[in-house]
């Protein structure tokens, strides 16, 4: 297997006398400059999302009848059972990240996956104890994300350091949206033909079965990858690259800073206005004369923008020196508020809002963790991500509907909320155009952390 390549034309944002970005064909060929241990990773990371509880979670909808019908029970008494874990389980993430970056990917990712694949078969034994029934999903979800969402991006992020928008969209969201679309109808055939006890078995299976040695076969950091003949790290290249690209702030520090602020500010917003259309699609839209299936069109076509979305965002950062590359994002974002009020009747005015939407969902997907690894370096990585991604998902995206839809409900229609979802959408634009510039390694050299100093170390870290 080859060295690693320095790509020193693709020097991470904040690097100081970095030259002029290469073009668009340049960057992609130089992944070819990346180590066989990288690739290997990266289809770890890529067979875990296929299985990860986002995927996964597009199996509810089929669920949810045959769940209350088995057991008794209302459909909505059902769908707060499902729903909790859902919301609950990202709290794991600011635990996980701190076990990754203490212990490495690699032994968080295996026992957990493990763990993770015998509580999903495990939803298959549970009776009609709603309570029994809710902690056996809130225990299988928090184990997926902690296996899973905890450790893949801290793996792309020093796998990938020139390459990580790029990496976050393809690896990560594409791969978790395309999985979630695949599953929805496989998860409605499966519990159509074989039962919802059965489905979970299955699920369960495959994770053992596909996720489990994946992880254990593939998932290596750079810090802990074998080094095969013709593999080592040249005299002149020790170390972790990785680690040593940014300056890496403790996990303290980095909450305090007003680049973190400001970034889960616009992030939770722009999630929560997008996701505030998306999930009261159908009522909001019907009262402009659209029906159910007209909206369930409109909310696929978001789907694939999404898509779209995180791809553009991961090439553009990649190539982008500064955060207001996110600003074109924000932009749709208002764009799309301001198509809500033109959609009445329009099937083309309905897809072009939903499309700009879904443009924003994908982008803040993949920009947050870029941020997060721009902004404060690898040394508390996982750990800033995933209180982002909690706080994002908590409040931007299990808030944010339900407060839109009560205000919706309380004042006799979509009107005032639609206009106050727009002025949010305005501040984050403006906001976005303020965030702040990307350190230089130089600007804080005591938080570095410090090189191995031979390569017998490298691989002991």
């Amino acid at each position: 297997m080859s060295a690693p390549q320095s790509h020193p034309e693709f020097a991470p944002p904040g690097r100081p006398g970095v030259p002029a970005t290469a073009s668009l064909r340049e960057s992609l060929s130089a992944l070819r400059g990346y180590p066989t241990p990288a690739w290997k990773a990266a289809i770890a990371c890529v067979l875990a999302m296929v299985l990860s509880p986002p995927a996964l979670v597009t199996a509810v909808t089929f669920l949810i009848d045959p769940v209350a019908e088995d057991f008794g029970w209302s459909h909505s008494e059902t769908l707060s059972v499902f729903n909790i874990p859902t919301v609950a389980a990202p709290f794991v993430l600011p635990l996980a990240g701190r076990l990754v970056d203490r212990w490495g990917a690699r032994a968080v990712a295996v026992p957990g996956t493990a763990l993770y694949a015998l509580a999903t078969a495990a939803v298959a034994l549970v009776g009609a104890n709603g309570v029994v029934l809710t902690a056996v999903l809130l225990v299988s979800t928090a184990l997926g994300y902690t296996s899973i969402l905890g450790v893949v991006y801290k793996v792309v992020s020093e796998w990938f350091p020139h390459h990580r928008g790029l990496g976050y969209s393809l690896l990560i969201g594409a791969t978790s949206s395309l999985a979630g679309a695949a599953l929805s109808p496989l998860s409605q055939l499966s519990i159509e033909h074989f039962g919802w006890r059965t489905t979970y078995l299955l699920l369960g299976g495959c994770i053992l079965l596909i996720v489990f040695p994946a992880q254990y076969l593939l998932m290596y950091e750079p810090a802990s990858a074998p080094l095969a003949r013709g593999n080592a790290v040249p005299p002149k290249a020790k170390g972790r690259p990785a680690h040593t690209e940014l300056p890496g702030l403790p996990l303290g520090r980095a909450l305090r800073t007003r680049a973190w602020w400001y970034m889960v500010l616009v992030l939770t917003v722009a999630a929560g206005v997008a996701m505030s259309v998306r999930l009261n699609a159908v009522s909001l839209f019907g009262e402009h004369g659209y029906s159910a299936t007209e909206v369930s069109l409109s909310v696929s076509v978001m789907l694939v923008a999404s898509v779209a979305g995180q791809i553009v965002a991961g090439v553009v950062l990649d190539r982008s020196h500064t955060p207001r590359a996110f600003v074109p994002f924000m932009v749709c974002l208002v764009l799309g508020m301001v198509m809500v009020f033109a959609a009445t009747g329009s099937m083309w005015a309905l897809f072009l809002t939903m499309a700009l939407l879904g443009v924003v969902t994908g982008a803040e997907s993949t920009t947050g963790p870029y941020l997060v690894g721009c902004y404060f370096g690898m040394r508390a990585f996982a750990q800033i991500q995933g209180i982002t991604l909690g706080i994002v998902s908590l409040v931007g995206i299990g808030l944010f509907p339900v407060l839109a839809q009560g205000a919706a409900e309380s004042t006799g229609g979509y009107t005032t909320t639609l206009i106050a979802l727009t002025a949010g959408s305005l501040i984050v634009l403006v906001l976005s155009l303020f965030l702040p510039r990307y350190p230089s390694p130089d600007q804080s050299p005591d938080t570095r952390e410090p090189e191995p100093s031979s390569v017998d170390e490298r691989i002991g870290n």
